[in-house]
């Protein structure tokens, strides 16, 4: 894996940690929808995304899917896996990078 790869999957790694956090949060809530991060490897987006709770939790499923904005996928590390209107699901191409997602997964994928 590149050091680029591997720059990018932390920082995957991180917003999918912080989308942790707000899934706890606003589960005491009883909502139906959550306002995520993006989870692209972008250390400078911040922007937000809408999803439905039982899809958050479908994807969260799996360490190596991440949810990111439309447009926000490198394709030439991640394939894009589900397209959505406003999000894309993206998994990782690499071995090495989806081992390391599963072992950043703070659901201890």
């Amino acid at each position: 894996m590149s050091k680029r790869e591997e720059r990018i999957g932390r920082n995957e790694a991180l917003f999918r940690e912080v989308n942790e956090r707000i899934e706890r949060v606003t589960e005491t809530l009883q909502v139906e929808t959550l306002t995520i991060l993006c989870e692209c490897g972008d250390p400078s987006c911040f922007e937000q995304i809408e999803v439905s709770l039982p899809d958050y939790e479908r994807v969260r499923a799996d360490p190596t899917l991440f949810l990111i904005r439309v447009g926000h996928e490198h394709s030439d590390i991640e394939d894009v896996v589900e397209e959505h209107e406003d999000y894309h699901v993206i998994r990782k191409k690499n071995a090495s990078a989806a081992a390391q997602a599963r072992k950043l997964d703070p659901r201890g994928g």
